[in-house]
């Protein structure tokens, strides 16, 4: 008795060549569509997504890397300027020293030569910034212009900020000694960093 298979093979045999070729032929393109449909598509689809992921990887780590580059110069430019603030928080009291900064300038007017007339501080005006004080002193001094440009060499060379302003000349006449006085009104403006206030304590609950 014949095989299943002898017999399959029999009547394809039976097929004309023509047709064969032909079923064949749909065979392998029916093979094809469904190879692209169902594996070279997604895996395509996938390749894509992930080039796309890689693309992103790529251009996150080069933003890092140029971030990482441009840090050492950061910490090195915020490191210049808390010096630079350092150095300018040096050339401004605090409060508690403004009475400190004052005497020294009393003590500059009188190793000048100059008389002081008139000491009056003015009332202190908070900079815009909110960083500082200005505190403006009226000064009415007499003497001769060789002690008045002593002391304002002195003054400059204070470790803290002093500005000479609104300087007026006037009313030359000789002194005892031969010499020239002359009356200056001036105003010296100094500074002072403004303190924080602590923070107030919170209040205690109320109990319950």
């Amino acid at each position: 008795m014949p095989s299943f298979a002898a017999d399959i093979a029999s009547k394809i045999q039976k097929i004309p060549t023509k047709m064969r070729l032909y079923g064949f032929g749909g065979f392998v393109l029916v093979a094809c569509v469904l190879f692209i449909y169902f594996v070279h598509i997604p895996m395509t689809t996938k390749i894509k997504q992930l080039d796309k992921d890689i693309s992103g990887l790529q251009a996150t780590i080069k933003s890092n890397d140029e971030k990482i580059k441009q840090l050492d110069s950061l910490k090195i430019e915020v490191k210049a300027l808390q010096e630079k603030l350092r150095l300018l928080t040096e050339q401004l009291p605090t409060g508690s020293e403004v009475s400190e900064l004052l005497a020294q300038i009393q003590n500059l007017v009188s190793q000048s030569g100059l008389s002081l007339k008139l000491w009056r501080p003015g009332g202190r005006k908070t900079h815009s910034s909110g960083l500082y004080e200005e505190i403006p002193i009226t000064l009415e001094l007499t003497g001769g212009y060789h002690d008045l440009g002593l002391f304002f060499d002195r003054v400059s060379k204070m470790t803290r900020i002093v500005n000479m302003l609104n300087l007026r000349m006037t009313g030359a006449t000789r002194n005892k000694s031969g010499g020239m006085d002359i009356k200056i009104n001036c105003t010296a403006m100094t500074f002072a960093a403004v303190e924080k206030k602590p923070n107030a304590t919170p209040a205690a609950k109320k109990s319950k």
